[in-house]
């Protein structure tokens, strides 16, 4: 995790507007901890960088939060829920499975009746996680945007900060004063994000719906994943600051995406992180192009006239189409030299109105999303194209605890050995879905 996540220590202690303390890892039951992998979204060019993660968190708590050091102030925005489902399937593509059957087994079966041409088949997978259960909450809010608070903080001494977390009813934890000194001596900044997950309004208890039983128990157990961030900044070198997510206990199992100039590594670190590497030719084509199909016990040649109807639940858009206006409005930031896009302005100017008017829920979603389509598309029209200049470099792994500890991560070019360069099978990557056709008569 890049940030030091934050726990809330006590109802007595806290702040009702939501205030939050930093996490303590193995200290009794119902403690804050990082559920399964961390991912995060690197994009570095020209001096601009993107840096976007969407943590899981598990454990009893009412309110947490995140600290987050950068070294210069950031734009902040939100990201979608299946972003890096999304990135996975950019990065390889799922394939349509096609089983070709001969018309008389089905014949048979049925009793020699007549058999349709091919079969409906299913529909492009939603793509959500797996629903919470009762006693979980999975939050979907942003910044100073909808339910999130953020503020950016200078801070002149390790001291100074703890003082401010302290008074805004945050726990600074002990042990962290060196190494945000470090950050200090190099005018870095803090971004304070704190969220209400218990007894407000504004909670989801699954993706993509914003509401909540208020009168949920204190402490009660959750699981799930909070909304995610993005935050673009300006920095010469592309880095990762994750020296904060030691204060978080065990490490767990990183997954990085760099978009960089070149493909890259970890300095520092092995090289067996490097599990894949796309050029941005391919990667375009992956955004662009219909998702790959695969064809069993036949040909194409065999089922011709069927295959334009499946033509629609190949459209890229609907594995990896999250994925490409991420990259096109990061590449458009780099062209135009902004940190903070109109659309992505407008989109939480729309997410603090429907907010503030305690409007919620995935029918106001859709209709703000409907809204920024267009403006969208038409802002990253082109922009997109600079992919092909590119590289996508995915790291997985644990990575060395002493590295953390000491230093931002940071990256030198590295292409790595052809024969290890495989499209992989993340567990989070959308599938498509599988199809039955039957021979066309004749053949």
């Amino acid at each position: 995790m890049i940030a030091a996540l934050l726990l809330l220590a006590s109802l007595a202690d806290a702040d009702p507007c939501g205030m939050v303390p930093p996490l303590n890892v193995d200290v009794g039951p119902g403690v804050l901890q990082r559920d399964g992998a961390q991912r995060t979204y690197v994009m570095h060019s020209r001096g601009i960088q993107t840096l976007a993660l969407r943590p899981g968190f598990t454990g009893s708590v009412d309110d947490f939060g995140m600290l987050i050091p950068f070294p210069s102030v950031p734009a902040i925005r939100k990201i979608d829920d299946q972003t890096f489902a999304h990135i996975e399937a950019a990065v390889d593509p799922p394939t349509m499975d096609i089983q070709i059957l001969d018309p008389m087994v089905l014949e048979m079966a049925r009793g020699g009746g007549r058999f349709p041409a091919a079969t409906k088949s299913t529909a492009a997978p939603e793509m959500e996680e797996a629903p919470l259960a009762y006693n979980e909450v999975n939050v979907v809010k942003e910044e100073a945007m909808g339910m999130y608070q953020v503020a950016v903080l200078e801070a002149g001494s390790p001291k100074a900060l703890a003082r401010w977390m302290e008074d805004n009813g945050y726990r600074y934890p002990e042990g962290m004063d060196a190494v945000v000194q470090d950050y200090v001596d190099s005018r870095w900044c803090f971004v304070a994000v704190k969220a209400k997950v218990g007894q407000a309004p504004g909670v989801s208890p699954h993706p993509g719906q914003r509401s909540v039983q208020h009168d949920r128990p204190q402490g009660s157990s959750f699981e799930g994943f909070v909304q995610g961030m993005g935050f673009r900044f300006e920095t010469p070198e592309p880095v990762v600051p994750m020296r904060l997510s030691v204060f978080n206990g065990k490490e767990p199992r990183n997954v990085v995406y760099m978009l960089t100039e070149q493909p890259v590594r970890i300095d520092g670190a092995p090289t067996d992180l490097v599990v894949r590497q796309v050029p941005g030719q391919e990667l375009y084509g992956h955004l662009t192009q219909p998702i790959p199909q695969r064809f069993m016990g036949g040909e194409a040649k065999d089922v011709q006239e069927q295959l334009p109807a499946l033509e629609p639940q190949r459209d890229p858009a609907l594995y990896n189409g999250i994925a490409r206006d991420l990259f096109a409005s990061d590449l458009l930031a780099v062209r135009t030299g902004e940190l903070a896009l109109a659309h992505e302005e407008a989109e939480k100017e729309l997410l603090n109105i429907s907010e503030a008017l305690n409007l919620r829920g995935p029918e106001i979603d859709a209709l703000h999303g409907q809204g920024l389509a267009d403006a969208r598309a038409r802002a990253v029209d082109g922009a997109l194209d600079d992919v092909k200049e590119m590289h996508m470099t995915v790291l997985d792994g644990v990575f060395p605890h002493a590295l953390l500890q000491s230093q931002n991560l940071g990256f030198s070019a590295y292409t790595m050995p052809a024969q290890r360069n495989e499209e992989r099978m993340d567990e989070i990557r959308p599938q498509a879905p599988r199809v039955v056709l039957y021979r066309n008569r004749g053949r």
